[in-house]
């Protein structure tokens, strides 16, 4: 009998265990709309060579420019969103499909901070899917850009 008790007691502890720890790596979904709200405005990184600030709107529409003064266009493009969702921490993470204008095409994965004040992202071209948060990887860039207030 006492056998029979613990080994249901430590099922039930071990279903428990496993319940919680699937909540908390769950993924929230939110609406592509939302994480392209949170994405708009502009982004700055003072270090990058030549893009040193990007201005991203709610209809997907980028634009790169040399300058944070808006001064010096380098190039522009869309993006798609196609996935989205916030992690148990609060970070959002996004896929989308992005074409420029100077021909480049590809899929960018999107992790924006908690406070949505930190946009990093890997991007590839050549059509290539990303499926995890990995770098450095061949084929993949990796971008880091702070919310310009």
């Amino acid at each position: 009998m006492k056998t029979r008790t613990l080994t249901s007691i430590f099922i039930l502890v071990l279903a428990v265990l496993f319940i919680v720890g699937g909540c908390a790596t769950r993924k929230k979904a939110i609406s592509f709309e939302e994480a392209a709200e949170i994405q708009s405005g502009k982004w700055v990184d003072e270090h990058a060579a030549i893009e040193k600030l990007v201005v991203w709107y709610p209809d997907g529409r980028y634009e790169y420019y040399r300058d944070l003064q808006q001064e010096s266009l380098v190039y522009y493009g869309i993006s798609e969103i196609y996935e989205s969702w916030r992690d148990s921490e609060g970070v959002l993470w996004y896929r989308a499909h992005y074409q420029d204008n100077v021909g480049r095409e590809g899929y960018m994965l999107v992790k924006i901070s908690n406070s949505d004040n930190t946009f990093e992202w890997i991007q590839t071209e050549k059509n290539k899917m990303i499926e995890e948060w990995k770098y450095p990887v061949v084929g993949y860039a990796y971008y880091i850009y702070y919310r310009q207030n």
